[in-house]
Order: C-alpha cells, then structure tokens, then sequence
C-alpha cells in the first residue's frame, strides 16, 4: 500500500511539474518573442532553441529553489540550489537570452 501511495505522489509531482514547465515557458517564452520581435530580432530556428534553453535552465532554477518544497512528493534530497550555483545559472540563461538579438544584429 506505501508503494502505491509513493508511486501515486510521484505521478502526481510529475503532473504538477509538467504543468508549471508549460505556464513558465508560455507566460516568458511569449514575453521574451515580443521583446525579440520589437528589437528587430529575425525568427530562426537557432534562436527559438536559445530560448527555450534558457527558460528551462531559469525553470529549473525556480523549481529547485521554491516549487519543489510546495509539491506532493516528499522526498530525501530536497535541497536547494547553493546561491554560487544559482547565481551561474541565471547568469548563463540571461546570457543565452542576450545573444539572439546580438546575432541577428551582426549577421543582418
């Protein structure tokens, strides 16, 4: 009966995680195409791919450090990012989202 009740908390935090990944990346992946598109960023596959990297490196960040104690599943490793670790990962996604306008500008 444990097993099930564990395995139904699981499926459900998967459910629930899924469904954030989806309202995250649609709420900033709409926000961030409107400011590419207002700074005269082309449309390419390489830069929607850019994007989408870097809202799931900020996604899991979010997740990992506030969304993950909120959920059904209690697990043994819950622990948040370390702030030098959490500092790089923004960085790096806010990077990635920087680079697309600047390569459309130099490679017009």
């Amino acid at each position: 009966m444990r097993v099930l009740r564990d395995f139904t908390r699981v499926l459900l935090e998967f459910i629930r995680t899924v469904f954030l990944l989806i309202i995250f990346y649609l709420l900033l992946g709409k926000t961030i195409a409107l400011i590419y598109q207002k700074l005269g960023t082309k449309d390419s596959i390489t830069y929607g791919i850019m994007m989408v990297i870097s809202i799931l490196i900020l996604f899991t960040v979010l997740y990992r450090n506030k969304l993950q104690f909120s959920g059904w599943y209690k697990g043994d490793v819950n622990e948040k990012l370390s702030k030098t670790l959490t500092k790089w990962l923004i960085s790096i996604a806010l990077l990635i989202l920087s680079l697309p306008p600047v390569l459309s500008f130099l490679f017009q």
